[in-house]
């Protein structure tokens, strides 16, 4: 993988900064064809765009335009086409749905030839007299504005009256360095700013676009060629990894995330314990760690991430052990070996996710070197300790995120297939998607 002079830049900063179905492995259901039954329960397929390296973006249509005449030979469906299609970045490490819009004074969401929501434009927008402020932090900058309710195209699919968020501020350098008009939260509702907003997926589930709240991602090895969000279930028969599934319950459904339960370089000693807090000592004064010193971890995997993470202990532990060099040495570095529990209720049992350096360690396109794609990332006093798997494992893992009843929820991990092959079988399964969303 290569990166861009800029996200070099942010990353030296950074590094300078200081239940009931599965419990263990599934085999892939796809055979090696690709004949069209394989598209199995596929309802979608919409394709991603790299920016640089550091963010995928996807369209999302917003509002219903108005430049449609009906009369009694079209129905509402048929003349429907969205007021605008934005750019936005589909996060698993966020609940709320945030579009830029007319309302934007302040901040990148302001400059010039940037797309921006127009409420006029569309038909079918609304809101209270009175409309309610919110705002969300992210790890890339602050979103502030108003709620408001508008129709929602993604992919093939329409859900009617979304709740989303109108950008009237905005800051982050993310925000400033790519052309994002927007965030769509794929996280669990918990993790919404507003707990009466119901967030996209579980719409469109509700409203019946959509038989369930799955969905995948495959990113291409190359930025350069992409990637696809797979709607509607039934993604890992579409033959896009190689191997088995590795299928790992959720154990908070807040953040998509796994239980972490052992953290090694390569064969050395497990380094968990650097991830959680450090025990007061004697003459530290007084230390609050909300309720009790948190004594678990969990492995977020969070598509809104471009790098790995670790908080300042583990992270300058790992910087012992790895560290910039000529990317034909990078054989010689350790794996990250993560141990996470494939049953909630058993602890003994587990499942490794090895990660070779090949994968953590990127490649400068200006010096030709390589350094470890890694960040520091402290986690907040409310949050468990926590590191995360962002878009460069991404790009080697084929993910699948399957939304189920409260403590049924699951998320499947497999080495992702690569070439042109892969491309191949992407391509077919969205012409065949697209061909049963026109009928």
């Amino acid at each position: 993988m290569q990166v861009s002079s800029r996200q070099f830049e942010d990353l030296m900063r950074h590094t300078s900064a200081g239940r009931k179905r599965r419990h263990g492995l599934r085999k892939s259901l796809f055979g090696s064809s690709g004949a069209a039954s394989d598209v199995g329960e596929v309802h979608g397929i919409l394709r991603l765009e790299d920016l640089s390296s550091a963010e995928y973006v996807g369209v999302l249509g917003v509002g219903t335009a108005r430049n449609c005449t009906k009369n009694e030979s079209f129905t509402d469906e048929v003349c429907a086409s969205p007021a605008a299609e934005l750019r936005v970045v589909f996060d698993t490490g966020s609940s709320d749905l945030w579009v830029a819009s007319d309302l934007c004074t302040l901040g990148p969401c302001a400059f010039p030839k940037r797309h921006r929501f127009n409420r006029s434009h569309s038909r079918t927008f609304h809101q209270a007299a009175r409309p309610e402020r919110f705002e969300t932090e992210y790890g890339s900058g602050r979103l502030s504005g108003v709620l408001g309710f508008d129709d929602i195209f993604v992919g093939p699919f329409r859900v009617k009256s979304q709740s989303l968020g109108l950008i009237s501020e905005e800051s982050g350098d993310a925000f400033a360095a790519f052309p994002i008009d927007g965030i769509v939260g794929l996280a669990f509702s918990a993790l919404s700013v507003k707990t009466s907003i119901v967030p996209l997926l579980d719409h469109l589930v509700q409203e019946r676009a959509m038989p369930k709240p799955e969905f995948a991602f495959y990113l291409h090895k190359d930025p350069s060629k992409g990637g696809a969000v797979i709607w509607g279930g039934g993604a890992e028969r579409l033959g896009l990894h190689n191997g088995e599934m590795m299928w790992f319950p959720i154990p908070e459904e807040r953040y998509w995330s796994l239980s972490l339960q052992g953290f090694r370089l390569g064969g050395q000693e497990d380094v968990l314990d650097l991830l959680l807090p450090q025990k007061p000592k004697r003459g530290d004064g007084p230390v609050f760690f909300g309720q009790d010193r948190p004594k678990s971890a969990v492995l977020l995997v969070d598509s809104g991430t471009t790098f790995f993470t670790a908080p300042r202990r583990l992270f300058n532990k790992i910087s012992e052990k790895v560290w910039p060099m000529n990317c034909d040495k990078i054989h010689t570095l350790p794996e990250f070996v993560f141990t996470v529990g494939t049953n909630l209720s058993n602890y003994s049992a587990v499942q490794e996710i090895r990660v070779p350096p090949s994968v953590y360690m990127i490649r400068n396109a200006f010096t030709g070197d390589c350094m470890p794609g890694i960040m520091n990332m402290e986690y907040g006093s409310h949050d468990r300790p926590f590191m995360i798997l962002g878009e460069i494992f991404l790009r080697h893992y084929f993910s699948v995120f399957q939304k189920g009843a409260p403590g049924d929820s699951w998320l499947g991990l497999a080495l992702a297939r690569e070439g042109a092959e892969a491309e191949k079988k992407l391509l077919l399964a969205q012409q065949m998607t697209d061909s049963l969303s026109r009928t």
